[in-house]
């Protein structure tokens, strides 16, 4: 099993990106016969920054038709469908900074007519737009559930989050207190990404996150970051009420931000998560070797 990649990073969060949009991949073959990415143990090792490329996960860039005729609610005109993986080599939930990387391969592709367009992903569909530094901006959907809770504010941005708001987040046992919360009974069984956020000013948080799938720290998470920004906003509503709203979030790998219009009662709307996102190389995975860790 041999496929052509490309490697992204966006803000430290870094990816494997498989096309099977372009015109040159061999849909045929590669996707519908042979299915590579449904093979958990390959993809995982592909992640394996031993074993393989190493990454915080995998994207697969297919044609939008794919998403249409599992979902007649998905636009088959969008430019294409994003498949994503875990690092642990499973199906995952919509990825932020994953999206952001998979547009701007899109945009560097010409899939998107001028500097905006669409594509789908496991929520549905997504607008993005490239700004003039080279930036991406991701339309983000409207948050699915928000529950407070004891051990902190849970929201879904399209993947599930767990907002803990922290003092000295640079000295804050992040692997220890997140690896509990993630697999805390309360979230069972699919289990919960965790972010740590402090509280710099109203218009600036740092964040750290443990990210389920990853099973460790990443340097940065986009929904994370959405996620935060939303209870921030919510928790200040009185001073972001009726204005649009920027918010600037620092992580280990980079800084990100969230940007929103919030109504009259502090509700945000038109949701983007801007930040960069590059392509560091192309090459090519030579498949399998079957090795993995002996202990």
């Amino acid at each position: 099993m041999q496929f052509e990649f490309y490697k992204y990073q966006a803000c430290g969060n870094d990816f494997v990106l498989v096309d099977l949009r372009s015109p040159s991949a061999n849909w045929a073959s590669q996707a519908t016969d042979s299915r590579f990415w449904q093979n958990e143990t390959a993809m995982r090792l592909c992640c394996d920054r031993r074993f393989g490329i190493g990454a915080d996960g995998i994207l697969v860039l297919m044609p939008a038709q794919t998403s249409a005729t599992a979902n007649p609610d998905f636009d088959s005109t969008a430019a294409f469908h994003l498949h994503y993986l875990n690092a642990d080599g499973k199906e995952g939930s919509l990825c932020g900074n994953g999206s952001r990387c998979a547009a701007a391969h899109a945009f560097r592709k010409g899939y998107f007519e001028g500097n905006s367009g669409t594509f789908t992903a496991s929520d549905g569909v997504h607008q993005v737009v490239q700004m003039e530094d080279g930036s991406i901006g991701l339309g983000m959907q409207a948050p699915k559930d928000r529950r407070v809770l004891e051990l902190g504010t849970f929201i879904n941005t399209g993947s599930p989050h767990l907002v803990v708001p922290v003092r000295d987040l640079v000295n804050y046992p992040v692997e220890r207190e997140g690896r509990a919360l993630r697999e805390h009974s309360l979230f069972l069984p699919g289990g919960t990404n965790v972010n740590f956020m402090e509280v710099i000013d109203l218009n600036h948080l740092k964040i750290r996150t443990y990210e389920r799938g990853v099973e460790a720290e990443t340097l940065s998470c986009g929904t994370g970051a959405v996620a935060c920004a939303i209870l921030h906003v919510q928790q200040n509503s009185a001073e972001f009420m009726d204005t649009f709203a920027v918010i600037n979030l620092q992580f280990r790998g980079g800084q990100m931000t969230v940007s929103a219009h919030v109504d009259s009662t502090g509700s945000m709307q038109q949701i983007q998560l801007i930040g960069p996102a590059y392509c560091a190389f192309k090459g090519l995975w030579m498949g399998y070797s079957g090795k993995t860790y002996l202990w």
